[in-house]
C-alpha cells in the first residue's frame, strides 16, 4: 500500500495489469457463479442503496468510489456474483471505465478475485458501515440493524455467511481477526439462522 502510493495509483494498476493479464480476467477466487440480477440493469429492488446507486449508475453512467466499492461491489461479493460478469458490467456501465483500471479494481479490489494479489482483504461491510457512510438505510424497506426476518437488511446475514462459508480461505487473513474470532464466538443457532437467512437471500435475489 505504502509502495503504490508514492508511485501513483494509475500507475500501479496499469503495471498490475499488464503484469496479471491475461489471466487476470478469468480470476475466481471464490468460485462465485451468479449472473448479475435483472434489476443492475433498471434499478427496481427494494434495496435502497442499490436502487440509487444503480438508478444513478444507468442514468449518468457515474458513481462516487464508495457507491461503486462498498454498494455495488460489496453486494456482488456477499451474494456470490460471478467476478467477471461484474466487472463486464462495471465496463459497460460507466463512462470513465477503461479497462486497464476497472478491471484491476474489480477484479483484485472490489471483489478480491485475485486472492489477495492486489488488495490484503476483501472490501465488504454489513448495513453498519453503509449506514455510517450514507443516508440510504433512513427509508429502507429493509431494516439496517436486523439479520434475521422478512425486514432484515441482506447485506447483514451475507456479510457473516461471507465468512463463515470461505472460512478456509479467510481465517489466516491478520485483516480479518477480529471477525473471524466474532464468528467463532457465535452460538451455534444462531450462525444456523445466518446460513438459512443468506441462502434465502440469494435463492430470492431477484425479488430483494
Amino acid at each position: 500500500g505504502f509502495i503504490r502510493q508514492i508511485i501513483g495509483w494509475r500507475e500501479y494498476i496499469r503495471g498490475y495489469y499488464w503484469a496479471h493479464m491475461p489471466a487476470l480476467q478469468d480470476e475466481n477466487y471464490f468460485n462465485h457463479n451468479l449472473s448479475v440480477p435483472s434489476w443492475f440493469w433498471n434499478g427496481k429492488t427494494r434495496m435502497n442503496c442499490l436502487k440509487y446507486t444503480i438508478s444513478q449508475s444507468l442514468n449518468e453512467a457515474y458513481a462516487h468510489h464508495i457507491q461503486r466499492l462498498m454498494v455495488v461491489g460489496n453486494f456482488s461479493l456477499l451474494a456470490g456474483i460471478n467476478p467477471k460478469k461484474l466487472h463486464e458490467w462495471y465496463l459497460g456501465i460507466y463512462i470513465d471505465a477503461f479497462e486497464w483500471v476497472e478491471m484491476p479494481n474489480t477484479l483484485g479490489m472490489s471483489q478480491f478475485a485475485d486472492g489477495g494479489k492486489l488488495a490484503s482483504k476483501p472490501y465488504v461491510s454489513s448495513a453498519n458501515y453503509i449506514h455510517k457512510m450514507s443516508n440510504y438505510c433512513e427509508d429502507c424497506h429493509y431494516s439496517k440493524s436486523e439479520k434475521i426476518g422478512e425486514k432484515a437488511c441482506p447485506f447483514n446475514s451475507l456479510y457473516w455467511n461471507f465468512f463463515i462459508i470461505h472460512k478456509p480461505k479467510l481465517e489466516k487473513n491478520p485483516r480479518l481477526a477480529i471477525v473471524n474470532k466474532q464468528i467463532r464466538d457465535m452460538d451455534a443457532d444462531l450462525i444456523k439462522d445466518i446460513k438459512l437467512q443468506a441462502k434465502k437471500h440469494i435463492q430470492n435475489i431477484e425479488t430483494l
